[in-house]
């Protein structure tokens, strides 16, 4: 019995190939040029702002890298302030992936630092530790670590159960929720709190005992060797969640349709609740590392510094890549730390007074110029599937 097959010939392969691989480029243009478009529009606009600021943009480059990358203690400072940033990142890829924006994160982090100051204030502080458990430095670490994982993720699910279980938007929920972390923050560290040193007007704990502070690098004070490790070991598990595991595919597919995706057997309400309570205990870690390290060991009235935030604004960035966050992240933290040496250099050398949320500014610019050329993108040159050739009827295999 014949069959008829519609696969080229050996002799229309090159070609047809050929066809199949420039469509695909075709296809794969507008994605490649859209951020680039984005990114050049938006140092323009950043000229301009400057320039309205009576800013020379080349002196404010000269002084954001002299604040972040010019010296060895520099990038060290600017490793130690861009782990924290992605990992909170990493955490942010898989609830945005699931479609959740999960605002709340910036409570997250200051929950984790809370959690891990209770557990030093349990464990080190103590002078009985419960159970008459003597821990080791090492001890005391993990222990922080978890207590602030636990309490980020538990502040996370909130979240997910007012939108899952009440209906609740999660970005209403978590705008509320970041109010309540911080003004219990606030409760435990000023005006006569329970963590405030008695007689201190300082809004923040008392330093934290040598047992309970992250080791330090020999050279520079301000990284932990600790931090880098944790944050690779994190890239790693989002990276195998999101390109290997089955449940970065049903994250992915609910975050296209989540009805769709509900009819095909996920279960996106389990999902949205995992999704959140794990970016969440990553955000509660980098809340404690935020704490914990070698130059802060102390509950401050804002442990997050605002980071949450500026991982909102990588995640949209990366268009949640999470082989793009690293990069992404790495190019924030060397705006904030040299934003901080572009506002004093302008101040003391040239007696220009910089608004302090301009660094902020510029970097929500650069987002909203990427994501405005995607727009673009996806209006004038929306992706299509590549389909294959029709063949002719004289290349039509008869077999």
């Amino acid at each position: 019995m014949q069959q008829t097959s519609k696969q080229p010939t050996s002799s229309a392969w090159p070609q047809w190939s050929l066809q199949m691989l420039w469509r695909s480029f075709l296809d794969m243009l507008p994605a490649m040029l859209a951020p680039l478009v984005g990114v050049v529009v938006a140092f323009g606009i950043i000229i301009l702002i400057l320039k309205w600021q009576g800013a020379d943009a080349q002196v404010a480059w000269d002084y954001v890298y002299e604040g972040s990358l010019a010296t060895a203690a520099k990038r060290a400072d600017l490793v130690a302030f861009w782990m924290p940033l992605a990992l909170t990142s990493l955490g942010l890829v898989l609830t945005f992936t699931a479609g959740l924006w999960n605002i709340g994160v910036e409570g997250q982090i200051v929950m984790g630092a809370i959690g891990a100051t209770w557990a030093i204030r349990l464990f080190a502080e103590s002078k009985a530790p419960p159970l008459g458990l003597e821990m080791g430095r090492t001890g005391i670490l993990i222990t922080s670590f978890i207590f602030a994982a636990i309490a980020g993720a538990l502040w996370a699910t909130v979240a997910a159960v007012l939108k899952t279980r009440g209906g609740v938007n999660e970005i209403f929920g978590g705008v509320a929720l970041n109010f309540i972390a911080q003004t219990f923050n606030m409760y435990l560290v000023s005006n006569g709190g329970p963590w405030q040193p008695a007689g201190s007007r300082a809004t923040e704990t008392a330093r934290f005992p040598k047992i309970a502070r992250l080791p330090a690098m020999e050279n520079y004070r301000r990284l932990s060797p600790t931090t880098i490790y944790m944050t690779l070991a994190a890239f790693v598990v989002v990276v195998v969640i999101m390109y290997i595991s089955r449940w970065g595919l049903q994250l992915r597919a609910q975050g296209k349709n989540e009805k769709s995706a509900f009819l095909l057997g996920v279960h996106t309400q389990r999902n949205a609740i995992a999704a959140m309570a794990v970016c969440g205990g990553m955000a509660g870690v980098a809340g404690a590392f935020r704490v914990m390290a070698p130059d802060v060991v102390k509950l401050t009235a804002t442990p997050s510094g605002g980071i949450g935030f500026q991982a909102i604004l990588v995640v949209l960035l990366a268009a949640t890549s999470v082989l793009l966050v690293p990069f992404v992240s790495f190019a924030f933290a060397v705006l904030s730390k040299g934003g901080q040496r572009m506002e004093s250099g302008f101040q003391w050398d040239f007696d220009i007074t910089l608004d302090r949320s301009l660094v902020r500014v510029l970097q929500s610019t650069v987002v909203l110029m990427v994501v405005l050329a995607f727009g673009v993108r996806n209006r004038f040159f929306p992706p299509r599937s590549v389909q294959p050739i029709p063949d002719d009827e004289e290349e039509i295999d008869r077999t």
